[in-house]
């Protein structure tokens, strides 16, 4: 009978309160079946059920399906076995898969004489099939998949997925489905499509239940709690997979793609240790590898974790990564030199990471010293150098040599010598004029870095040398890093307190100002707030020290910044007033004038910042900015055809702007020169045809002129550009009002 048929019979009155009268029976009729001694007391107890129509029978086992009891089970275990209609067994059976997924089990079986007779289909245990995970453990998750086969028949499947999370959510999400086998099988096949991009493995459960037990760690070590649907079907997780009898065989995989570089090794290796990810780190090191400190991987993740609850390592940064020449042996083999660079490579890795000071750094075998340590951030920086070599056909890390630390060793004139070389060489290098750029970039990222850990061992040497700090100041500005260049200018306030400390101080605030905005306010605002703060107390500092027009305008900048325009304002007119009037300096007082006329536009008096802003331009006509500052201040105030003449002065001075253009578009949107307007998009574009803005710039003046063929194709061009552009969606909602107008 098929399920339409079975949802349009209709019982009579009689019938009904045959079924209402079995069923209230039921549990009695469970405990015949279970004291039943044969075949003949089984037929017995069934009689009353069995005495009932094929409808009435089907509506009895529907109602046994829902009654969510262990003598319902039985119950209908009984009438699958035995019922004379095959629409009932099967009606039954459908009742016996909801229990199970209750996980409400029978518990009544035939008496082991009778079972030929009888011949009862059982509900089989659940039977492990297949597992599979992906080779992405380096990336800090897994996804594993896993399945089995149980119920009748082994007719049913049920499938298990986990995500984990190695870094700080364990467990992170989990779903489990049943289903017929081929429904499961089908799954199974979508989700390795999906995962196309990811080399899939076999993984026994074993294997699994390894990878569940360490994500359940990282659980328990972040305080955090695993998916809210994985702690639901814990109690029948525990069974399939935490006290299976037959887990398999775990042959140790790593689950570590094999296609990893050696440069993906070590900065996989860095960061899994900087973000406390150690069963990686583990993974990474060779079996030999001294690294591991003849430790298990348990003892060694254990170790770690110590230290880094004490040392809270973060935000790790890569400097450089450069291969360094293997060192040459001694002995002489035939064929040797060759094999040895084959499978032996040596990375040359500059880093660094903030991180606190614990006595535990001594407990770690692998910490290398900080040469240089940045005290506002906490952040350390160091040179290691790392021998890789192939073992079991992927890239390991043997050994790892702390090279900041050996750097310490050499003498004063070893030092310099190195020095001298590094600079001969990046010399040599800006004379080249065939060298491609990225490569030239390449090699100066890794020599600037590498020759910053030279001056720190110098400055070890010469802690009184100032020649020697503000050398390294001076590399430290070319990598441009804010952070780096702060470790010099402190020692040098601090260290050489009557040396030039005016100017030290001017830069020092600079800075931190600049290393301040480098910050996410959202994230780090406390960090964000401080750094501001010293960096207004230096400038302060300076200017209080020598009273200069270069310390009040680098101050009135900062409080500018800070939108402290009044107190800005009152900064930039004492910097003009401390002008030396017997020693013009244009480019100064054009800094200052340029202050001025932001001040005034932030405090909306377009009128007051233009004469500032002519002031700028008479000093200097190529002051950045200035030519669009004006067309901005005289369009602010509804001069338009001035507004116009400075903008095109501003393109002659950078056509790369996109604000001028928009500007300008504006400007003749607004006169209703559409004309106008696209021909100065269409040549922006012809200069500029990576500009996602200009492209969607020109779409919302093509359709705002009819056109909306063109104007898609633009804004599509833009989309393609820029994805991510917030103006792409405006215009595309521009060109869709449009469309209704028509």
């Amino acid at each position: 009978m098929s399920s339409k048929k079975q949802s349009d019979i209709q019982l009579s009155s009689e019938e009904n309160t045959q079924v209402e009268a079995v069923f209230s029976r039921y549990p009695s009729i469970s405990q015949q079946l279970h004291s039943s001694q044969d075949q003949t007391q089984i037929e017995a107890a069934l009689q009353e059920p069995f005495s009932l129509s094929e409808a009435a029978q089907i509506s009895l086992v529907k109602s046994l399906a829902k009654a969510n009891t262990v003598d319902a089970a039985d119950m209908l275990v009984a009438i699958n076995a035995l019922s004379p209609q095959k629409e009932v067994r099967k009606e039954a059976r459908r009742g016996l898969l909801r229990l199970e997924g209750a996980k409400i089990a029978p518990k009544w079986v035939a008496p082991t004489s009778q079972a030929p007779a009888v011949k009862l289909s059982v509900s089989n245990p659940p039977r492990f099939v297949q597992g599979f995970a992906t080779q992405s453990r380096e990336e800090g998750e897994i996804q594993v998949v896993l399945n089995w086969e149980y119920g009748y028949d082994y007719g049913e499947a049920r499938i298990c997925g986990f995500l984990l999370d190695f870094w700080n959510d364990g467990v992170k999400d989990f779903y489990m489905e049943t289903g017929t086998k081929r429904h499961v099988e089908n799954h199974v096949k979508e989700m390795r499509q999906q995962l196309a991009n990811v080399e899939l493995v076999s993984c026994s459960l074993a294997e699994a239940k390894r990878l569940i037990d360490e994500a359940l760690a990282v659980n328990d070590w972040h305080k955090t709690q695993p998916a809210q649907d994985y702690r639901t079907q814990l109690p029948l997780l525990q069974k399939l997979i935490f006290q299976a009898a037959e887990p398999g065989t775990d042959n140790g995989q790593t689950f570590v793609t094999p296609e990893l570089e050696e440069q993906e090794v070590v900065a996989n290796f860095i960061g899994a240790w900087s973000f406390g990810d150690y069963g990686l780190a583990y993974d990474l090191l060779t079996t030999n590898s001294p690294a591991r400190d003849n430790l298990d991987r348990d003892e060694w993740v254990t170790l770690h974790r110590a230290w880094f609850d004490e040392a809270h390592p973060t935000r790790m940064e890569l400097g450089f990564i450069h291969e360094g020449k293997p060192k040459q042996s001694a002995i002489w083999l035939p064929g040797g030199r060759t094999s040895a660079q084959n499978n032996t490579k040596i990375l040359e890795v500059g880093w660094s990471v903030e991180l606190l000071e614990t006595p535990l750094n001594g407990t770690i075998k692998e910490m290398p010293m900080g040469t240089a340590i940045n005290k506002e951030t906490g952040r350390y920086w160091f040179w290691n150098n790392y021998t890789l070599t192939r073992e079991q056909n992927v890239w390991r890390i043997q050994q790892i040599e702390d090279e900041g630390a050996a750097l310490q060793g050499l003498s004063i004139n070893e030092l310099q010598n190195r020095i001298k070389e590094y600079e001969d060489a990046i010399d040599a290098a800006i004379k080249t004029s065939e060298r491609d750029t990225e490569t030239f970039i390449e090699e100066m990222s890794w020599r600037l870095g590498q020759l910053l850990h030279f001056e720190d061992a110098l400055i070890a040497h010469l802690p009184l040398d100032y020649t020697a700090y503000e050398e390294a100041y001076g590399r430290a500005v070319l990598t441009g890093n804010p952070e780096r260049i702060m470790v010099y200018l402190d020692r040098i306030a601090q260290r050489f307190p009557q040396q030039h400390r005016a100017d030290t101080l001017r830069r020092l605030g600079s800075t931190l100002a600049e290393l301040a905005f480098k910050y996410d306010e959202r994230q780090l605002g406390e960090r964000h707030r401080h750094l501001l703060q010293r960096a207004e107390e230096v400038l302060q500092e300076a200017a209080t020290l020598d009273n200069s027009t270069a310390s009040y305008t680098l101050l009135g900048e900062l409080l500018m910044s800070l939108n402290r325009n009044d107190e800005a304002r009152a900064t930039f007119l004492r910097s003009r007033e401390l002008l030396d009037k017997s020693k013009p300096d244009p480019k100064t007082e054009a800094a200052i004038e340029a202050g001025l006329g932001n001040v005034a536009m932030r405090q909306q008096k377009a009128a007051d910042s233009i004469p500032h802003y002519q002031r700028v331009a008479e000093l200097d006509a190529n002051y950045p900015g200035v030519w669009f500052s004006l067309g901005f201040a005289h369009r602010q105030l509804g001069q338009m055809d001035q507004a116009e003449s400075y903008y095109q002065q501003a393109l002659a001075q950078d056509d790369t702007d996109v604000r001028t253009y928009s500007e300008l578009t504006a400007i003749y949107m607004q006169r209703a020169q559409a004309d106008k307007a696209k021909i100065l998009l269409q040549g922006a574009i012809s200069k500029n045809p990576g500009s996602a803005n200009l492209h969607a710039l020109l779409a919302s003046v093509l359709a705002e002129a009819g056109d909306k063929r063109q104007a898609v194709q633009h804004l599509e061009e833009a989309e393609r550009l820029d994805p991510e552009s917030d103006f792409v969606p405006a215009v595309r909602q521009q060109i869709a009002g449009s469309r209704k107008r028509i």
